[in-house]
């Protein structure tokens, strides 16, 4: 009876020392394992709590920063011209050329190219803010002191102008340089630049051959005849046949 006791006692041990085996690998080993889990969590989530209290203690500076930044771009923009257009760039060069002294012999205009388109639009849906570069070509000739003059003009003009490429030569036959320059003009669009049309004077309409061209001369016709003076030559029309037949009409 008492061995029967015994075997009975040590089966309900085992049996126990089982249950508790499987309580703890499919319950207690599990938990354990989300609560490494949540751990983990509470760990990062209390990383980003200290990121976001130092912002916070940060934000009235963050806060004067963006405030001024809108002013730091107009300041930057401001530099920038509202537009370039062909009549423009004469009036440009024809500045360029009344101050320095500088001959311009021809000007090449290129087409605008977008540099940059801001993500934010406008009611019509275009960008609130472009910018533009135009490309010009100019053939120069002048004296060295006249391209000093020349390029501290183009660094000094009041919208955002550069020289591209440079090349520079001398005449020998005139003593001048002579040079082909690449120059790159930038243009804003936005609501603070409007552009306005250049007030073009001074200019001739209607004056024959400006470009004083060589013209062939009027070739004699039948019935007239040629003086030469000192001045040149003049061709005066014979009308004696003409005006005999006018009286001889009268007459009748």
């Amino acid at each position: 009876m008492k061995g029967n006791e015994r075997n009975v006692l040590i089966g309900m041990v085992v049996i126990a020392l089982i249950i508790i085996a499987v309580a703890y690998k499919f319950f207690y080993s599990e938990s354990i394992a989300e609560a490494d889990r949540i751990q983990g969590e509470i760990d990062t989530k209390k990383v980003r709590l200290d990121e976001l209290n130092q912002k916070n203690a940060n934000r009235p500076l963050y806060e004067s920063a963006i405030a001024n930044s809108g002013d730091i771009i107009d300041t930057v923009l401001s530099i920038y011209g509202p537009g370039n257009t062909p009549e423009k760039t004469i009036m440009l060069i024809v500045d360029m050329c009344n101050k320095i002294g500088i001959s311009i012999d021809s000007i090449g205009f290129q087409g605008d190219r977008l540099i940059y388109a801001s993500e934010a639009v406008d009611e019509t849906g275009k960008p609130e803010t472009q910018i533009y570069g135009t490309g010009i070509t100019i053939n120069v000739s002048g004296g060295y002191t006249q391209f000093k003059k020349l390029h501290d003009y183009i660094n000094s003009y009041n919208e955002r102008m550069n020289v591209q490429t440079f090349s520079l030569g001398f005449d020998g036959q005139s003593g001048m340089l002579t040079s082909s320059m690449a120059l790159n003009m930038y243009s804003v669009i936005d609501k603070n630049h409007e552009y306005v049309a250049p007030v073009i004077e001074d200019i001739e309409i209607g004056t024959p051959n400006i470009f004083r061209t060589y013209e062939k001369p009027v070739e004699e016709e039948e019935g007239t005849e040629e003086t030469t003076s000192g001045e040149g030559t003049v061709v005066t029309e014979n009308t004696t046949s003409d005006s005999e037949s006018t009286s001889e009409t009268t007459e009748e």
